[in-house]
């Protein structure tokens, strides 16, 4: 891969991080000064974000990390990802009368808890991959617990969002609220001796201390206060998994990710495959004709994800099958060129008839981290981690301030399926962390939170470095959308409107309003004078290392004030419109005519219908929108509120549906 386009930027030989946090950032860059490995950075990393990012990730919860060792070339899985208990409630959804819980009951209830795994995995790395000891990886995380740290904007975000999870139990109150039980403000000054206390542990008895003593009977015994099920032996026994990744070739390159548990890997080659059929380099980033092909290609292999992925010690997952060229190939040919193809079902494979799944298509999303690392000596570290939704279950342990995860709401709650609920189970994942090959050696290095939507952040940053030449840290600010199923497209807010509308008047059902952000993407990128970083501004981005340092500024709120209220829908798609492009006057609704001729297709003059000048003195002209109807043969549907003009009769996305995708969307972020 060619890296003249970028022979004038920054690089580091000495190492670099990229991380959601910059004091984070600071301790990686600080262990790699000091001689130590990508593995050793890793750990000591996520021990700060214990600490700076609670909120996302930790002890408490799981992950996937995949390594290449520059030394032997080889590439390595580690599977972190939690279990359920032994004594698993398979009927953990439904509450005393047998009803559906609340989500918010639901999602703080002890059966949500899988058993973690993070300490597990670095009690692993630490004896096996790592140069510097306990204390030069756990002490910076224990002094920024004890002597405290200043809160940035990320932290006051989502624990305001997130009040009632965190002020439910009395211990998660007392450890992550200010004195009056408010949430935390930008700029207050946070000590968590709780959580030095657990680092202490850790250093002078080693992680494996976590599954053990006092700290183990205070999880366990809170759990199951709280509804849940693990015990002692679940946490005894609970084990890593080391695998090789899920490989592919696109384009020349090699693409390495996650094998399940996770469908991460699987699911984002599919998607890759599928589009090497086309030229996308021809079509351009933020081109209409592109979007189209992305859109059915994630749609495609979506499909395939909900139907044959699973935990893979439980179910032979045909990796193999799922990841052919000649299959991928025919895939590729359900695209429809010009129109949505809104008829994608999953693929036949030859041991399909004996599959039966209840995975929902699109799950819900939840927050995550992914950070990024390369040390002097080549290595690289993939790490993507997790605690499942904001602040977790809002469970922490007793004395100890380790928030624990809500990994069980990554089963199906419908017995049969590939991915039902079983003991020491492993819940399907979205996790991809993912490093890119040329000749045996890594040229990028790339991963997401996001939970379904990671997949997508993924392969859209892929696709901007190898197929339209830009930069890591280019291909991570370029806006990402996110879909799994025809109904339902979301989109990041710099795409232009026009662009948006195109894509619906193609068929494709886009979201009315765009989502703030859709994933928070770190990665790194290779080049033949060095290394260089990219990171997301979604939190507090930082890339540092050698003579790069580099934070991301906040980008600026999405201000949905600017869009209209009033429901205009086109084939059953509510449309993304501004206020200034939508009048109602005398029970009639007025469009305007720019925004006719794109969803049309059509000039002025070929129809004849009512229009008026805006009375703001703009030179705008507007349609009236049921008399355009009649002239081209749509059928309409008006309300009070809006006004519904189709020809394709059916309907995407069920109300049930529409809120069920929404629930609580301010709420659960990517």
């Amino acid at each position: 891969m060619s890296d003249t386009h970028f022979k004038y930027q920054l690089t580091s030989q000495e190492g670099l991080v990229s991380v959601s946090h910059p004091l984070a950032a600071k301790v990686g860059k600080d262990i790699l000064d000091k001689g130590g490995t990508a593995i050793d950075a890793v750990i000591a990393i996520q021990l700060v974000l214990n600490v700076v990012e609670p909120f996302t990730s930790g002890l408490g919860g799981g992950g996937y990390l995949l390594y290449y060792d520059n030394t032997s070339g080889d590439l390595t899985i580690f599977d972190a990802r939690e279990t359920a208990p032994s004594n698993v409630d398979k009927h953990f959804y439904l509450d005393e009368k047998g009803h559906y819980k609340s989500f918010l009951e639901l999602t703080t209830h002890g059966s949500i808890v899988g058993v973690p795994g993070i300490a597990k995995l670095f009690e692993y790395l630490h004896k096996h991959y790592c140069k510097l000891n306990l204390a030069d990886l756990i002490n910076p995380a224990i002094e920024l617990a004890e002597h405290g740290h200043r809160a940035n904007w990320a932290i006051e975000k989502y624990s305001q969002q997130q009040l009632k999870r965190i002020n439910k139990y009395a211990e998660t109150r007392r450890a992550f609220t200010k004195k009056d039980d408010d949430y935390i403000h930008d700029g207050d000054w946070i000590k968590s001796p709780e959580i030095a206390r657990t680092l202490r542990l850790l250093r002078d008895k080693g992680f494996g201390a976590f599954y053990t003593g006092n700290i183990a009977k205070q999880l366990v015994n809170v759990v199951n206060k709280y509804g849940g099920t693990i015990n002692e032996e679940d946490l005894k026994h609970y084990n890593i998994r080391i695998k090789q990744p899920i490989t592919a070739q696109y384009r020349g390159y090699q693409i390495h990710s996650m094998g399940p548990s996770s469908s991460g890997g699987i699911t984002l080659i599919q998607i890759l495959k599928i589009l090497e059929s086309f030229d996308l380099k021809s079509m351009g980033a933020r081109s209409t004709d592109y979007l189209h092909h992305l859109v059915q290609a994630m749609q495609i292999a979506y499909s395939d994800r909900a139907k044959y992925i699973a935990d893979e010690d439980f179910y032979d997952v045909p990796v193999s099958e799922l990841i052919d060229e000649g299959y991928l190939k025919q895939r590729s040919e359900i695209i429809n060129q010009h129109i949505a193809n809104f008829n994608i079902e999953h693929g036949e494979l030859s041991n399909s008839s004996r599959v039966e799944s209840h995975t929902h298509i699109d799950e819900n999303h939840t927050e995550t981290t992914h950070f990024s690392v390369t040390d002097r000596f080549g290595n690289v570290a993939s790490f993507t981690t997790s605690i499942g939704m904001i602040y977790g279950s809002g469970i922490t342990v007793p004395g100890y301030g380790v928030l624990l995860n809500t990994t069980m709401d990554g089963f199906d709650v419908i017995s049969g399926g590939i991915n039902e609920i079983e003991p020491h189970k492993r819940p399907l994942s979205n996790m991809a962390p993912t490093i890119i090959t040329e000749n045996g050696k890594p040229i990028m290095e790339v991963g997401a939170p996001g939970a379904i939507s990671i997949i997508a952040s993924v392969v859209q940053t892929i696709i901007n470095v190898l197929d339209f030449g830009m930069s890591i840290q280019e291909a991570i600010d370029e806006p990402r959308i996110y879909t799994s199923n025809p109904s339902r497209i979301e989109w990041e807010p710099q795409f232009d409107q026009t662009l948006i509308l195109k894509l619906i008047a193609k068929g494709h059902a886009f979201e009315h309003r765009p989502d703030p952000y859709i994933g928070d993407v770190h990665g790194l990128q290779f080049l033949e004078n060095g290394v260089i970083g990219g990171a997301d501004n979604t939190r507090e981005g930082t890339v540092a290392g050698g003579p790069i340092y580099d934070v991301r500024e906040k980008e600026n709120d999405l201000n949905i004030d600017d869009f209209t209220q009033y429901h205009i829908e086109y084939n059953h798609v509510r449309l993304p419109l501004f206020k200034n492009q939508i009048i109602k006057e005398h029970g009639d609704f007025w469009l305007r005519n720019d925004v006719v001729e794109l969803l049309f297709d059509i000039n002025e003059k070929d129809y004849e219908v009512e229009y008026f000048i805006e009375k703001q003195g703009q030179d705008s002209r507007f349609i009236n929108i049921e008399q355009l109807a009649h002239q081209l043969n749509y059928q309409f549907h008006k309300t009070e509120n809006g006004i519904s003009i189709y020809k394709d009769t059916q309907q995407r996305i069920t109300e049930t549906q529409a809120k069920y995708y929404r629930y609580d969307r301010d709420s659960i972020t990517r």
